[in-house]
Formats: structure tokens, C-alpha cells, sequence
């Protein structure tokens, strides 16, 4: 009996010297092909990429940084000052021997017929009122904070510690990241303040700062907290104001301590 023999068909032929492969064995080694040589393409591309991102990065954020740290403007120079300009400029140097010209006084420079009186101003603000000195301090550091002035707040720091308040105190005072609010200078601050007058101060200020007005109620228990002198609301609202006028040029002129 014969046997017939079956060969399943070759996977590959010969036809005139060539091999001839099957397509979808074709595909399968290029795509093992492809699979193995774009990871050893690719990864020094990305990681190359990245690094230049990553540089790129931070050197926009030093840029950022040095921009906020370098004030817009500082006043005029003292080479290209007026007269005038020079006469203010010493007349602020005599009477601010230890901070000079720093703050916003470089930049007020620039008009002098708003440097003049707003100096002076500043000087009966701080130096010429019924408040105590922690009592001054204190208002200027409500402002400082509600007006997001670091360098106010910065400088005003120091000057309150030596005036008497504490560093808790000064902690408390909502601001950066907390929103400064009338509801939380009322639960954090004035639980720490030392009487009902200073209290009532506090309270009186931050509705000011606030609202931009206060209410008969705060008035009225302000007056009467303060020993119902009338003269001691209009420092109060006085120095609010005035800080408030030197936050805003601290601010728009990136004037930093």
C-alpha cells in the first residue's frame, strides 16, 4: 500500500532567490523592531527636553523673583534732583537718621509738592497723636496687613515689638494666606489685646479698613472706650490713612524693607 504524504506549505518560498516572508510575520518583526528602537531614540530626546524644561523653568521663576525683589522705582537720582528735591531730601534724612530715605519716600521725592506735606503728615501720624506708641503701632500693622504690604508689615514689626506688643499679637493679625476680615481680627487679635480700649481700637480700625466707613454702633463704643474724645477717632481714621497711602506706594513701586 502506498503511503501518501501531507507537507503543510512551506512558510517560506523561494522564488528566483529571494525569501519571500509572510506578511503578518513581516509586520511582527518590524513592529519587535520599532518597539526596541524607540525607547533607545526617544529617552535622551525626553530627557534632553526636560532638562532644558526644567532650566527654563527655573530660571523664570530666579527671573520672577529678582523682578519682585528690585523696586519699579526708587525716586530720582540724587545727581539729576532739583533744589527743591534736595532741600526735602535732607530735611527727610535729619529726621529719619536711622531709615534714611528708605520706604516710600524715594518715590514721593519725584513730586515734591507731595513729598512736603505727606512727610509731615507722616510725622504728626506717628509722633504727634493722643495713641500711644503700641496703640500707633498696632493700627499700622491692621493696615499693613489688610493692604498686603509685606515691607510695611515687615518694618512695622519691629517697631511694635519695641512699643510693647507681643509676638503673638503680631502673629495673629490675619494676612498672606488668611484673609484679613473684621470676624477674624474680632477671634484672633483681640482675645490677646491687654484691655477693652485697645479692643475697641482694633475693632474700630478693621471695620474701617474693611468697609471703608464704620457704624454708629462701633463709633459710638469706640468713643467711649477711648474716653469720649472725638480727636482720638480722627487719629485713629488719620493714621489708618496715611499707611494705607504708604502701603499703596510700597506696593506699586515694589519698595521692599
Amino acid at each position: 500500500m502506498t503511503m501518501i504524504s501531507f507537507r503543510p506549505p512551506r512558510m517560506q518560498q523561494r522564488k528566483k532567490g529571494l525569501v519571500i516572508f509572510p506578511l503578518w510575520k513581516l509586520r511582527y518583526r518590524i513592529c519587535t523592531c520599532i518597539s526596541v528602537i524607540t525607547p533607545l531614540v526617544l529617552s535622551p530626546l525626553y530627557f534632553s527636553i526636560r532638562t532644558k524644561s526644567t532650566i527654563m523653568s527655573s530660571s523664570e521663576e530666579e527671573r520672577k523673583v529678582s523682578e519682585k525683589q528690585m523696586p519699579r522705582y526708587a525716586g530720582p537720582p540724587e545727581a539729576e534732583m532739583t533744589e527743591e528735591q534736595r532741600q526735602i531730601r535732607q530735611e527727610i534724612l535729619a529726621s529719619r537718621k536711622g531709615t534714611g530715605l528708605s520706604g516710600p519716600f524715594g518715590p514721593w521725592l519725584a513730586v515734591p509738592e507731595i513729598a512736603r506735606p505727606a512727610q509731615a503728615l507722616g510725622k504728626a501720624c506717628r509722633y504727634g497723636t493722643s495713641l500711644s506708641f503700641r496703640e500707633s503701632e498696632l493700627v499700622i500693622l491692621l493696615t499693613g496687613a489688610k493692604t498686603n504690604s509685606e515691607t510695611e508689615f515687615k518694618i512695622h514689626t519691629g517697631e511694635a515689638l519695641k512699643a510693647g506688643l507681643s509676638m503673638e499679637v503680631i502673629d495673629a493679625i490675619p494676612r498672606g494666606e488668611e484673609p484679613f476680615s473684621i470676624e477674624s481680627v474680632e477671634s484672633k487679635v483681640c482675645p490677646l489685646l491687654e484691655n477693652e480700649r485697645e479692643r475697641a481700637i482694633a475693632r474700630f480700625v478693621s471695620e474701617l479698613l474693611v468697609s471703608h466707613t464704620v457704624s454708629d454702633s462701633t463709633y459710638n463704643n469706640t468713643k467711649e472706650k477711648v474716653g469720649g474724645h472725638d480727636n482720638v477717632l480722627v487719629e485713629l481714621t488719620s493714621i489708618a490713612g496715611y499707611y494705607t497711602y504708604v502701603a499703596y506706594t510700597l506696593n506699586v513701586f515694589r519698595i521692599t524693607p
